[in-house]
Protein backbone atom coordinates (compact mmCIF):
# COMPACT_ATOMS: atom_id res chain seq x y z
CA UNK A 1 0.00 0.00 0.00
CA UNK A 2 1.14 3.36 -0.83
CA UNK A 3 0.85 5.02 2.45
CA UNK A 4 2.19 3.04 4.10
CA UNK A 5 5.34 2.38 1.88
CA UNK A 6 5.74 6.52 2.79
CA UNK A 7 5.25 6.10 6.19
CA UNK A 8 8.44 3.55 6.15
CA UNK A 9 10.37 5.84 3.97
CA UNK A 10 10.25 8.19 6.27
CA UNK A 11 10.71 6.36 9.02
CA UNK A 12 13.82 4.47 7.34
CA UNK A 13 15.57 7.85 6.31
CA UNK A 14 15.17 8.75 9.70
CA UNK A 15 16.90 5.31 11.09
CA UNK A 16 19.78 5.61 8.87
CA UNK A 17 21.13 9.07 9.38
CA UNK A 18 22.34 7.49 12.89
CA UNK A 19 24.64 4.89 10.34
CA UNK A 20 25.78 7.57 7.87
CA UNK A 21 27.58 6.17 4.84
CA UNK A 22 30.09 8.83 3.83
CA UNK A 23 26.95 11.49 3.21
CA UNK A 24 25.85 9.04 0.71
CA UNK A 25 22.51 8.93 3.52
CA UNK A 26 20.80 11.73 4.95
CA UNK A 27 21.83 12.93 7.93
CA UNK A 28 20.72 15.55 10.39
CA UNK A 29 23.39 17.87 8.76
CA UNK A 30 21.88 17.77 5.40
CA UNK A 31 18.18 17.93 6.42
CA UNK A 32 19.08 21.49 8.10
CA UNK A 33 20.95 22.57 5.25
CA UNK A 34 17.55 21.74 2.98
CA UNK A 35 15.83 23.32 5.26
CA UNK A 36 17.48 26.68 5.24
CA UNK A 37 18.30 26.78 1.44
CA UNK A 38 15.66 29.26 0.88
CA UNK A 39 14.48 30.74 4.11
CA UNK A 40 16.06 31.86 7.60
CA UNK A 41 14.69 29.69 9.88
CA UNK A 42 14.87 30.01 13.85
CA UNK A 43 15.91 27.15 15.94
CA UNK A 44 12.48 26.62 17.28
CA UNK A 45 10.98 25.76 13.64
CA UNK A 46 14.18 23.39 13.28
CA UNK A 47 13.84 21.58 16.17
CA UNK A 48 10.02 21.06 14.96
CA UNK A 49 10.77 20.38 11.64
CA UNK A 50 14.19 17.97 12.18
CA UNK A 51 12.43 16.39 15.33
CA UNK A 52 15.84 16.92 17.38
CA UNK A 53 16.20 18.61 21.29
CA UNK A 54 17.22 22.10 20.81
CA UNK A 55 20.16 20.79 22.80
CA UNK A 56 20.96 18.41 19.80
CA UNK A 57 20.59 21.24 17.63
CA UNK A 58 22.67 23.87 19.14
CA UNK A 59 25.62 21.06 19.47
CA UNK A 60 24.60 20.70 15.45
CA UNK A 61 24.02 24.40 14.54
CA UNK A 62 27.40 25.30 16.64
CA UNK A 63 29.68 22.52 14.39
CA UNK A 64 28.13 23.65 11.31
CA UNK A 65 28.69 27.49 11.91
CA UNK A 66 32.36 26.31 12.61
CA UNK A 67 32.64 24.30 9.33
CA UNK A 68 31.34 27.89 7.44
CA UNK A 69 28.03 25.99 6.13
CA UNK A 70 25.14 27.80 8.03
CA UNK A 71 25.36 31.53 9.72
CA UNK A 72 23.50 32.64 12.74
CA UNK A 73 21.72 36.09 12.13
CA UNK A 74 19.56 38.67 14.74
CA UNK A 75 16.29 38.81 12.95
CA UNK A 76 15.71 42.35 12.79
CA UNK A 77 11.90 43.18 14.11
CA UNK A 78 13.43 41.38 17.11
CA UNK A 79 17.26 41.73 17.73
CA UNK A 80 16.70 39.27 20.85
CA UNK A 81 16.25 36.35 18.46
CA UNK A 82 18.38 34.06 16.60
CA UNK A 83 17.62 32.61 13.09
CA UNK A 84 20.06 30.27 10.89
CA UNK A 85 20.71 30.29 7.16
CA UNK A 86 22.61 28.89 5.01
CA UNK A 87 25.99 30.10 3.21
CA UNK A 88 27.40 29.66 0.13
CA UNK A 89 29.81 27.33 1.27
CA UNK A 90 26.80 25.00 2.89
CA UNK A 91 24.65 25.60 -0.27
CA UNK A 92 27.55 23.67 -2.32
CA UNK A 93 27.85 21.19 0.06
CA UNK A 94 23.91 20.23 -0.01
CA UNK A 95 24.08 20.29 -3.78
CA UNK A 96 27.17 17.75 -3.09
CA UNK A 97 25.33 15.79 -0.97
CA UNK A 98 22.23 15.86 -2.43
CA UNK A 99 24.68 14.98 -6.10
CA UNK A 100 26.08 11.80 -4.17
CA UNK A 101 22.94 10.46 -2.76
CA UNK A 102 21.19 10.65 -6.24
CA UNK A 103 23.96 8.61 -7.78
CA UNK A 104 23.82 6.37 -4.78
CA UNK A 105 19.99 5.85 -5.49
CA UNK A 106 20.04 5.29 -9.60
CA UNK A 107 22.92 2.79 -9.45
CA UNK A 108 21.37 0.78 -6.33
CA UNK A 109 17.77 0.74 -7.77
CA UNK A 110 19.88 0.27 -11.56
CA UNK A 111 17.70 2.54 -12.73
CA UNK A 112 17.82 4.03 -16.47
CA UNK A 113 17.07 7.66 -17.25
CA UNK A 114 13.72 7.26 -18.47
CA UNK A 115 13.24 5.28 -14.98
CA UNK A 116 14.59 8.06 -13.18
CA UNK A 117 12.52 10.89 -14.70
CA UNK A 118 9.14 8.79 -14.26
CA UNK A 119 10.23 8.03 -10.50
CA UNK A 120 10.97 11.70 -9.88
CA UNK A 121 7.67 12.75 -11.48
CA UNK A 122 5.66 10.06 -9.48
CA UNK A 123 7.05 11.26 -6.21
CA UNK A 124 6.75 15.00 -6.96
CA UNK A 125 3.07 14.39 -7.41
CA UNK A 126 3.21 12.41 -4.16
CA UNK A 127 4.88 15.21 -2.12
CA UNK A 128 2.54 17.64 -3.89
CA UNK A 129 -0.17 15.61 -2.58
CA UNK A 130 1.06 15.23 0.85
CA UNK A 131 1.38 18.97 1.15
CA UNK A 132 -1.63 19.59 0.36
CA UNK A 133 -0.36 21.47 -3.04
CA UNK A 134 -2.88 21.03 -5.83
Amino acid sequence: MLAEQILSLNLTTRKLCKNCDNGAIITQKMRLLYLVRNEVLSPRELVGELSIAKPNLTILARNMIAEGLIEKMRVERDMRSVHYRITDKGMEELNRMIAELNDSIVKQLQLNDKEVQKGEKKLEAALNFLNGVE
